[in-house]
């Protein structure tokens, strides 16, 4: 599982976001990537900051936007416990 943040340099509630990342990809135990938009992406995006949670299958959670981290965790929470795909 491997979760995706992309950002961009001009955004400034992006910087702020990074932190919550990184606290989600630690309490998860997944590994993490930051992504400027700039470098390209490989997913459709409608935003940023957008998050995205991937497996072997593909994306299994989509996120735009800045959300508390309560809603956030617990969002992921029940993707990854009911394993369907789920778009914020």
């Amino acid at each position: 599982m491997d979760l995706i943040y992309y950002y961009s340099d001009s955004c400034g509630c992006c910087k702020d976001y990074s932190s919550t990342v990184d606290r989600l990809a630690t309490e998860l135990k997944i590994t993490s990537q930051k992504r400027n938009i700039k470098d390209g992406t490989a997913h459709k995006l409608d935003g940023v900051p957008t998050i995205i949670l991937e497996d072997d299958s593909g994306v299994v959670y989509k996120s735009v936007g800045n959300l508390p981290y309560e809603h956030l965790i617990s969002d992921v929470r029940k993707c990854l416990m009911n394993n369907t795909p789920k778009n914020s």
